[in-house]
């Protein structure tokens, strides 16, 4: 039987992106979550969903060890979905490969509550704007100027200096 995380662990979350970081050499914006996630060893597929899917972002298959991106989706919200699902993919296994798992529709009444989901979305916000990273460069540029040299979106940005920095 598969233990149900309370509470999100946003400590292990930080460890294992820092891990990354190091293990890839990041030293500059912006974080590329496709080549960090086939270098470890899983498939990464930009793929068209039809009908009541087209709402997917995207999706870990444990069996495959792939990542699905909808491929209609914003390049920058497809590199937030890849690094989300890498999240899910490194710090879920267990959960990832039970029938615990779903797929969440964009425009669903998910209310980010999961300790699962918020895990995997603070990973991706750790992994593609790393503190050190924001650190060299928030002051002096704009939040747009953030935007493209991170390759995330403004919201994505904007809640990275909320959080780090409570602006």
């Amino acid at each position: 039987m598969l233990d149900v995380v309370k509470k999100p662990d946003y400590a292990r979350v930080q460890r294992v992106v820092r891990g990354l970081h190091s293990e890839f050499d990041v030293t500059a914006p912006p974080v590329n979550p496709v080549e960090i996630a086939r270098s470890k060893g899983f498939k990464v597929l930009f793929v068209e969903f039809s009908g009541e899917a087209n709402n997917i972002s995207g999706f870990y298959d444990f069996d495959e060890q792939t990542i699905y991106v909808n491929r209609d989706e914003y390049p920058l919200r497809q590199t937030f979905t890849v690094a989300h699902e890498l999240g899910h993919a490194l710090l879920h296994v267990e959960w990832a490969s039970s029938d615990q798992y779903r797929i969440l529709l964009r425009d669903s009444e998910y209310g980010g509550n999961d300790p699962y989901e918020k895990e995997a979305n603070a990973f991706a916000a750790h992994l593609l704007v790393p503190r050190f990273l924001l650190d060299q460069y928030w002051q002096s540029n704009s939040v747009e100027s953030l935007s493209r040299l991170f390759a995330v979106s403004v919201p994505m940005i904007k809640n990275r200096l909320s959080f780090e920095y409570g602006v």
